[in-house]
């Protein structure tokens, strides 16, 4: 009776260490992910047969290569901003501060271009002459602006006299430049349009502004700002004038433009603007009341001529 209890003990201590086996074997198979393997169940010592227990991540074999492609998301490693490049003042913009000499359009003007910055000295009715170009480039205010522009020559006939004279004008500004750096100067060139048909009607200004062109081309230190050639090609800019001389908003906002460039700041101050009062003209024989409306639209470009006259 005590021999059947040792083999009864005996067995249940082989199936006690088979049901253990049995239970380390299927944790180890959960842990793996596979399929518990069948186990023996006798009481020899436990024995793992490699090749029926599923393969670990360690021993997985790597997939072969899908023919879908894959989308890598990448993060963008920023790059430094390129420096500003800032653009470098124009040739062909005079800039903020320069003085600007002239007549009734330059003063037609004066308000815009002193909001931007730009002092505005004219006189309506003023011709191009070497008295008018030596008194008030020689003051302080022109003297102290870094550059010159020149808007004259609508009131002068254009002729030969004037074409003469240009170089004399000319030589007046060069000399007058001594600042530091010297002004660069800027013309603007006039424009009187084929509908005008006052007491200069005789003359064109082509010739007048050829040579301003010519002078550019020779001159380093002058830059022509050709608005007549952009005036004629909008002749509806005077329809509103009836002496045909003054461009309206339109032409004086392009005129603006050409001067300072389009789009350009206001100053943190205007500017100021100075205009030149008029000397009354002594009254020549050909005065007189009958004769009063045959005077030119500007009335005061006879005294324009008369001033031209005594340089």
């Amino acid at each position: 009776m005590a021999q059947h209890r040792r083999v009864t003990t005996s067995r249940v201590l082989s199936g006690t260490t088979a049901g253990l086996g049995v239970v380390l074997l299927l944790t180890g198979c959960f842990a793996s992910g596979s399929a518990a393997p069948a186990v023996p169940s006798t009481a020899a010592p436990l024995s793992v047969d490699d090749s029926s227990v599923a393969a670990t991540p360690d021993s997985v074999p790597p997939s072969p290569p899908s023919s879908t492609p894959t989308t890598h998301t990448q993060t963008a490693t920023p790059q430094p901003s390129p420096p500003i490049s800032l653009p470098s003042p124009s040739a062909t913009h005079a800039p903020a501060g320069a003085l600007v000499l002239g007549d009734s359009i330059s003063l037609s003007i004066a308000p815009t271009l002193s909001r931007l910055g730009y002092p505005v000295t004219g006189r309506v009715g003023q011709s191009a002459s070497t008295e008018y170009l030596s008194a008030h480039l020689a003051s302080d205010a022109a003297q102290q602006a870094p550059a010159w522009v020149i808007v004259l020559g609508t009131n002068n006939r254009g002729d030969e006299t004037d074409l003469a004279r240009l170089d004399e004008w000319l030589r007046t500004i060069r000399t007058s430049r001594s600042g530091s750096p010297r002004q660069h100067v800027y013309w603007v060139t006039p424009h009187r349009p084929p509908e005008y048909d006052g007491g200069m009607s005789t003359h064109t200004l082509d010739a007048f502004n050829a040579a301003l062109m010519q002078a550019d081309a020779e001159r380093p230190w002058l830059t022509v700002l050709d608005f007549a050639s952009l005036a004629a090609l909008n002749p509806d800019w005077y329809a509103l004038d009836g002496a045909r001389l003054h461009p309206d908003e339109r032409g004086q906002a392009a005129l603006i433009d050409l001067i300072a460039g389009a789009g350009a700041p206001d100053a943190a101050s205007p500017a100021p603007i100075t205009e030149i009062a008029r000397p009354t003209p002594a009254p020549r024989p050909s005065d007189s009341a009958e004769g009063a409306g045959a005077q030119p639209e500007f009335g005061d470009m006879e005294f324009g001529d008369m001033e031209f006259t005594n340089e």
